[in-house]
């Protein structure tokens, strides 16, 4: 059973929701993301709005400047933990470009909200290719480097999602 972590942001009865919910999305069998996102809003019945989500996860808004990203799948998983990996092992200097990490738990993420960047420039496009050079250099693959994963604060670019994102040794083994 998974551990319990004392959150500042979600009731225990929320967690004990997504810790219900997490060995339910791991047995069903392969579905659509339409099919996928339906089963979870279905179980989870959180009172939070959704923003979004994807073919792993869905992202509620907390309303108090914080997201919480919820697996929908065992990727969703993946990157709910290699996004806290990410932001808790790299260096203070590259953790700028990462949107934070509030708290996590099995199957389930809180990060700083920030809004999407709309469209990117050819100078934007440079300054991505500097920051993906500079993740390298700290042996951690910036894949998904794009307009939809990027936000803008305080005049610099911030990953707001980032779970297929690797390091080197990782990437090595998993690729």
């Amino acid at each position: 059973m998974a551990k319990t972590v004392k959150s500042k942001y979600l009731s225990e009865n929320e967690q004990k929701t997504i810790r219900r919910w997490i060995p339910i999305m791991i047995k069903q069998k392969s579905r659509t993301e339409e099919q996928k996102e339906n089963r979870a809003k279905t179980f989870l019945k959180l009172r939070y709005k959704i923003l979004g989500s994807g073919k792993t996860r869905i992202v509620y808004d907390l309303k108090n400047g914080y997201v919480l990203k919820i697996a929908i799948s065992r990727r969703g998983l993946r990157s709910n933990q290699r996004e806290y990996d990410i932001y808790t092992r790299c260096s203070r200097r590259m953790r700028r470009y990462l949107c934070p990490v509030m708290e996590h738990g099995h199957g389930w993420i809180i990060m700083k909200k920030l809004k999407r960047r709309a469209v990117l420039s050819d100078k934007d496009e440079m300054t991505l290719s500097k920051i993906r050079n500079r993740f390298l250099k700290e042996k951690i693959v910036a894949r998904s480097l794009r307009e939809k994963n990027l936000a803008r604060y305080k005049k610099r670019f911030v990953v707001i999602d980032y779970g297929s994102f690797r390091f080197i040794n990782q990437y090595a083994e998993e690729a």
